[in-house]
Order: C-alpha cells, then structure tokens, then sequence
C-alpha cells in the first residue's frame, strides 16, 4: 500500500525535519504546505532529509485559524497528492509525531484497507451552540479576527463580527433552510482513502459555496462530505462504538481552544496510546520530548 502524508506546517523547522525524518519510507510520500505567512522557511534546509520519500513542498496559501483558507489548503494538498494516487492520505500538522513505527502504521492501515479514518463528534455538534451556527450564519469577518499582530485590531473584528452574527440572528438568517446536505463535525486531521479524496475534490465548488464564509470549516466540510456522498458506514469505530482518526490529542489540559503541548513528563502517558499520531508538540514548549520520541526510531531505521 502506499501511503500520502498531507503536513500542514508554519514554524518549529528543525521538528519539521524530524517529522520528515520519521515518516521517510518508500511506500510513504510527503506533501507539506508551509503558510506563506512564515517568513524564516529556508527550502534548502530540508534538501536529502528524506532518503526513500517523495518530498513535495508548497507555499500557496496564507493560512488563518478558522478561516476558509485552512480548508483551501488541505483540498490543494488533497488534489496535488491525488494526482499521483495513493491507498491513503493522512492529514497532519507540523505539530504532530508518530507514536508507532512505520512498520506498525502500514500494517495497521493494511489490516483495515477501505476504511475511512474520521472523527464524529455528534453529541458536541448538538450541544454547542457555537457549532451549531458556523454554517447556518455567515461569518464574515473569520479571517480577519486573527490576521494581526496588535490584539486590539483583532479585538475589533471579533467584536465587529459577533455584532454581524447577532443581527443576522435577529433577522432569522439561516444559510442551512435549503441544503441537501446534514451538516456533522469533529477533528480535522484525518487519514482517508482515494475514493474519498476524489469525492472530495469532485465536491470542491459546492464544499466552497457551503464552507467559504463558516467558521472553523476545517472541522466541518470532510465530516459532511463523508456522511452524505456513501461513506458513512465504512468510517472507523473502535470496540465501544467511538469513530476515531487513531490521533491522540489532549483536549483536557489545552487552554483557549488550543490542545495541550505534550511535554517529558508525559511519555509513559504516550506510550501507553493505541493512537497512530499525537499532536501536539513544539520544540520551543519542551524539544526533549521530541527527541525522546523519535531518537530511538531513528536509531532504529539506520541500523535497518
């Protein structure tokens, strides 16, 4: 089988390498888009960091949490991977490690060839009422909220927005009345097939007319897409009844909607994961976890 690793990156170039490093098999093939925001990114950097993988790198898109340009670039890495055409395709961000070998991925993905690799989280679409108006309201102010540097410029957008959001919902704004489509949620990264790319990518214009002005569409549009175009069934559940995208991120200990920053303290809590990656991990947080995670891997793969 071969495999499409899909990295979203925008700093932390050294654990960018190690990533690459990580992941370079030959079956596996990498396809990084760098924010074109990032303005340290040196290409040459990274020339033979991967000796067995395809190594594609892209700087199209300003990307900016929460706005539609996050879905932009993961389906421009979804159509430039697919051109190529591989079994899987696995969403990642520079943030994340592999918690087991290659060896122990492949085979994992070869034992359930043909399923989709998803998260629904379904009880939180119908409690938080957040997400419940993402696509029923337009957002149109998303990307600005996050675009500056000054946190007072950013304030007056959130606020401009929110004022936008209010009124709308005043005047019965609801974008969802005539879709055709049930809208779902849960996390963005996931690891799914070509056939599901493709239907990805053949809904491209409808995903736009559905998604460009939503908030946090990211989490939203391959959810959707999967539940309604046939691949409901084959997404992946584990034994107590879960869909899961086999990532473990810590939800609990994040702060201000972010996940928590693994550090050395919890590698036993790691190890003990049945999870194929985990985000998220920084090398300005704590590097020796890093280090620690991936030195005995490598050691491993250069004595074969």
């Amino acid at each position: 089988m071969r495999h499409a690793f899909l990295i979203i990156a925008h700093n932390n170039w050294w654990q960018l390498r190690t990533l690459i490093q990580l992941l370079d098999e030959k079956d596996h093939d990498l396809y990084i888009h760098i924010d074109k925001k990032s303005r340290d990114f040196v290409r040459s950097d990274f020339e033979g960091i991967a000796e067995q993988s395809r190594l594609c790198f892209y700087q199209e898109y300003k990307v900016y949490w929460g706005g539609y340009s996050q879905v932009e670039t993961e389906l421009f890495l979804f159509e430039k991977a697919h051109e190529v055409r591989y079994d899987y395709y696995h969403l990642i961000s520079g943030g994340d490690l592999p918690l087991k070998s290659n060896r122990e991925i492949d085979g994992f993905f070869e034992r359930n060839k043909g399923k989709q690799f998803i998260e629904f989280d379904e009880e939180k679409l119908k409690e938080d009422p957040e997400i419940c108006r993402r696509t029923r309201l337009y957002h149109c102010l998303q990307n600005y909220r996050r675009a500056f540097r000054c946190k007072w410029l950013n304030a007056v957008f959130t606020f401009l927005e929110r004022v936008l959001l209010g009124a709308q919902i005043l005047v019965g704004v609801n974008r969802e009345k005539d879709l055709d489509w049930v809208i779902q949620y849960g996390s963005n990264w996931v690891s799914i097939t070509d056939e599901l790319v493709e239907t990805l990518l053949g809904e491209r214009e409808k995903i736009r007319q559905i998604f460009s002005y939503t908030n946090c569409a990211d989490e939203l549009f391959v959810q959707t897409v999967a539940y309604n175009c046939g691949f409901k069934e084959s997404v992946y559940t584990l034994p107590d009844g879960r869909t899961s995208n086999m990532r473990f991120i810590d939800w609990g200990r994040g702060r201000n909607g972010n996940p928590y920053t693994f550090r050395m303290e919890d590698e036993e809590l790691l190890g003990r994961q049945e999870a194929l990656f985990a985000r998220k991990f920084c090398e300005g947080v704590d590097r020796g976890i890093i280090e620690q995670l991936s030195g005995k891997r490598l050691a491993e793969k250069k004595n074969g």
